[in-house]
């Protein structure tokens, strides 16, 4: 089924996504220090920016999806060209050490800096129940899971299922079997993060599956982006919808049962978006530079680094920025993340130990695969 003019070359376009979409969670988890009704480290003071909060919020329900739908991708291509016992070996040095190195310092500093903002005193107690919370880590714990847990057998199985079905009912079929778990993960939130993380990791593990079939069943792919439920009119005017309910939601202060309304529609967005912005970004063929090199090989070490760097930042740089100014206060906390993670990579990048934790390639190594799966 392996259709070798799809990804048959580099294609930094994509790897240049993939890194997009983890990034934007430094933006993310930057804007949610605004007020808005939801709960975190840090809530500003900063005036509530409804059109904002309502964009993040929506970008929100599509990156993560998009992204587990690459690695999907990505996994079915490494599988097929070098062998599963390379897949293997490539998720342990990427994706399994990089989390148990992050594991190790990234809960016991995020209870020092809340208890800090809080005011609390500090109590082994507390230090050693930080370490039952995984924060920013639970995506490299979900696609170990859907790596190691689930055999290769059932991705291809899924992938000749969804080969039989029409286009669009198979993205019906995506968008309703991610929205069961969505349903699940509503039941059991109370049950602690662990038992939580269940239900998360199947939802995304549709659009893993999803994306593992799509190279599989790539010779599929030029009739699949003709249609007009992936095209970038639909795509786009989709999207502007969803803010705008989005939007609503926030504005009019709803908390009925009619909160969960943008969810449900970008859960149909984030379906079409994930085809459409393979179909897009394949044909693209973005030349690569040092700049978008660059990105791409920090990415996931950026991202890890930066989540108690912005929540110190939001909660530190408070007081000095403008209440009537909350998309700059964002946009500063955002940037001091970046570039602050951004520095604290390049360290990282010149000492091999360190390099092997956080999942580098050896200064001076050959790049294995072009698209070889870093997330």
């Amino acid at each position: 089924m392996e259709n070798r003019a799809f990804l048959s070359s580099r294609n930094i376009g994509l790897d240049f996504l993939r890194a997009l979409l983890i990034l934007e969670g430094v933006l993310y988890h930057a804007a949610r220090s605004l007020p808005g009704g939801n709960s975190w480290y840090y809530i500003s003071g900063k005036n509530e920016a409804d059109g904002f909060t309502a964009l993040i919020e929506f970008m929100h329900t599509f990156r993560m999806e998009a992204f587990f739908f690459l690695s999907g991708m990505f996994s079915a291509m490494v599988i097929l060209r070098k062998g599963s016992d390379f897949f293997y070996s490539n998720r342990r040095k990427r994706v399994l050490v990089p989390l148990i190195s992050a594991f190790l310092f990234i809960p016991g500093l995020m209870y020092l800096i809340n208890a800090e903002i809080d005011g609390e005193a500090l109590t082994t107690q507390g230090a050693l129940g930080a370490y039952t919370s995984l924060h920013h880590l639970w995506f490299l714990v979900s696609l170990s899971a859907m790596s190691f847990l689930v055999p290769v057998s059932f991705y291809q199985r899924t992938a000749a299922i969804i080969r039989r079905l029409p286009f669009p009912l198979l993205l019906a079929g995506l968008v309703v079997a991610a929205n069961a778990f969505f349903v699940v993960k509503f039941f059991v939130k109370d049950f602690g993060e662990w038992v939580n993380l269940i239900p998360v990791t199947a939802r995304f593990m549709v659009f893993y599956a999803a994306g593992y079939a799509l190279y599989l069943n790539s010779d599929q792919i030029p009739q699949q982006a003709r249609n007009l439920l992936v095209s970038t009119k639909v795509v786009a005017a989709l999207g502007v919808a969803c803010w705008l309910v989005f939007y609503a939601i926030f504005h009019f202060n709803i908390t009925s049962s009619l909160k969960y309304l943008p969810v449900l529609c970008a859960s149909v967005f984030s379906v079409i978006f994930s085809y459409w912005v393979v179909f897009t970004f394949e044909k693209l063929r973005m030349k690569e530079n040092r700049l978008v090199k660059g990105v791409v090989d920090s990415a996931l070490v950026i991202y890890l680094m930066h989540y108690p760097l912005v929540i110190t930042f939001a909660w530190l740089l408070d007081g000095y920025l403008p209440d009537s100014l909350p998309v700059t206060y964002v946009a500063v906390v955002t940037t001091l993340g970046l570039i602050c993670s951004a520095a604290l990579y390049l360290i990282i990048k010149q000492l091999p130990l360190l390099s092997m934790l956080f999942g580098l390639k050896p200064a001076g190594a050959q790049r294995v695969s072009a698209v070889t799966p870093r997330s």
